[in-house]
């Protein structure tokens, strides 16, 4: 079929429309890709008990009703932060940078790998696929490490953090001057989100919209508990120490699960880096065993486009495996 359609249109002509197609496919599935990450995602759910003696099963059921309507509303804020921007990544990963800019200086570095394929004769359009790349995925994808960094840093001091709050209720201060005393003792990130947060509620913002704009800037489901927790100690009452000590310790047990999923996908995660990079391994035994044999990949104009054929399926294949062994919980 393709020498058919080779024959009817010319050798050049159908350089080109193969080169267009991979440039309209690698685009599409670019921006696919994209509007997955920033419009898509789900939120965990926590079941929180009520505690002290049972008051009756009318009191059981509004304090239900209450958690639930709490529920909803995170969720709702979720799916609202879920749709975040480049622009809103760039604030949550702390980079004093602009979208604009940014995707502008990722462009630029793919022009000019555009420009060296180019000059090493690789044919304009199939150089001009990277680009979409490079100008929609790349920074997205360094906003999404930063942000990853600073929520693995927070999570892993969030319960000693929880953990000073709630010996301070013990001792008597209020939940105020317990947030401040987070603030000054614990690291960063966790330091700079309290502190955000006192200070917020010092100049008059109420503890509610202050938690939410914590949520904002740290969208973690652990966040979502403890936005929680304090919402629903405020409406209703009880005992703050006991509530904040069960959630601390639920969120150690969330951090051995992971670890544990962790180490159980581990070998999942080893077989695909394995099998993601025989292919190039191969090839670069094979050039130096008969470089005259691989090179016909990089000189003739059918090997060109087998190689950016076998680059798109593979990066394809890549990003299903990952999608399948990322496992959210």
């Amino acid at each position: 079929m393709f020498e058919a359609i080779s024959t009817a249109l010319g050798t050049t002509a159908t350089i080109w429309l193969t080169g267009g197609l991979a440039f309209l496919s690698v685009s599409l599935f670019m921006y696919a890709i994209w509007g997955i990450e920033t419009a898509t995602g789900g939120i965990s759910r926590l079941n929180i008990a009520a505690g002290g003696k049972e008051k009756g099963k009318a009191n059981i059921a509004d304090r239900r009703k209450e958690i639930q309507d709490q529920l909803r509303k995170q969720e709702e804020q979720q799916r609202k932060n879920n749709k975040a921007s480049l622009e809103m990544m760039l604030i949550r990963a702390r980079m004093e940078i602009s979208a604009f800019k940014l995707r502008v200086i990722c462009g630029g570095i793919g022009l000019g790998i555009v420009s060296l394929l180019v000059l090493q004769g690789t044919p304009p359009l199939f150089a001009m696929a990277l680009l979409p790349v490079f100008i929609f995925l790349v920074p997205n994808k360094i906003a999404k490490f930063r942000v990853g960094r600073l929520q693995k840093k927070f999570i892993a001091y969030f319960p000693d953090a929880i953990d000073v709050l709630v010996r301070g209720v013990r001792t008597g201060l209020p939940v105020g001057e317990g947030m401040r005393l987070v603030a000054r003792e614990m690291p960063e990130p966790v330091a700079r989100e309290f502190k955000l947060l006192t200070d917020a509620t010092a100049v008059g913002v109420t503890l509610e919209d202050a938690l939410t704009r914590m949520f904002n800037r740290m969208p973690l489901p652990e966040v979502n508990f403890f936005n929680i927790v304090l919402a629903i100690q405020k409406q209703t009452g009880g005992n703050l120490s006991e509530a904040l000590g069960n959630l601390s310790n639920t969120l150690r047990e969330r951090k051995k699960l992971k670890l544990k999923i962790k180490a159980l996908s581990s070998e999942a995660k080893a077989s695909a880096m394995i099998i993601g990079s025989l292919p190039f391994v191969l090839a670069c035994v094979l050039f130096a065993v008969a470089p005259d044999y691989l090179g016909l990949l990089f000189n003739t104009e059918m090997g060109n486009m087998m190689l950016a054929g076998g680059a798109f399926w593979m990066s394809i294949g890549i990003f299903a495996m990952y999608s399948m062994i990322d496992i959210e919980i």
